[in-house]
């Protein structure tokens, strides 16, 4: 084997080590920072409750900051878009609940970033909309983000039901209860 070839395989394999050392980090830290009482009240047609699964109320606070980068705008568009679209497949990697905090702190950084963004003007249609409660056009908004991340399965078909939304909410955004004779 080539000393070329060697090498490519050992940055290939150290990229793919790094890569899951930092997806474990975000899950372990997004498991972690469960989403409060405020923070469920979607914004939408969906209007959830639960009755002791829910997480204690906490001061909401929304950790984007101003200069958020492109990608991850466009990822947590796309990860929040999941909560109001059906997929032909199914497949929705990432779910990030929609709150009107997220939404009006997002189009916040938008306006900011509108020059440093090649996909601003996109970004800002999709959160306007959404601060205005309008998911009407969720669909396209999803496979709007999805092109520009060059996507391959799990393109959006139609819009939930609001029994599926609540089902979505339910199994992503819910504290477990935990039992009461548990060991902890």
């Amino acid at each position: 084997m080539q000393r070329k070839t060697k090498s490519a395989i050992v940055i290939i394999a150290v990229l793919v080590i790094f890569g899951g050392f930092f997806g474990y980090i975000k899950f372990t830290e997004q498991m972690g920072n469960p989403t409060s009482e405020k923070e469920k009240a979607a914004v939408g047609h969906v209007e959830v409750t639960f009755e002791d699964n829910t997480i204690p109320e906490e001061k909401e606070k929304v950790p984007y900051p101003d200069d958020l980068e492109e990608f991850k705008m466009r990822n947590i568009i796309h990860n929040m878009s999941h909560q109001k679209v059906k997929t032909e497949n199914d497949e929705k990697l990432g779910n990030t609940q929609i709150t009107q905090a997220k939404v009006d702190r997002l189009l916040e950084i938008a306006k900011l970033n509108m020059n440093n963004y090649d996909n601003g003007d996109v970004y800002m249609k999709i959160l306007e909309r959404w601060s205005l409660g309008d998911f009407s056009n969720a669909v396209d908004d999803h496979n709007s983000i999805w092109e520009m991340q060059n996507g391959e399965n799990g393109k959006a078909i139609r819009l939930l039901t609001p029994e599926e939304e609540k089902s979505h909410i339910k199994f992503y955004f819910t504290k477990p209860l935990k039992p009461e004779n548990s060991v902890q």
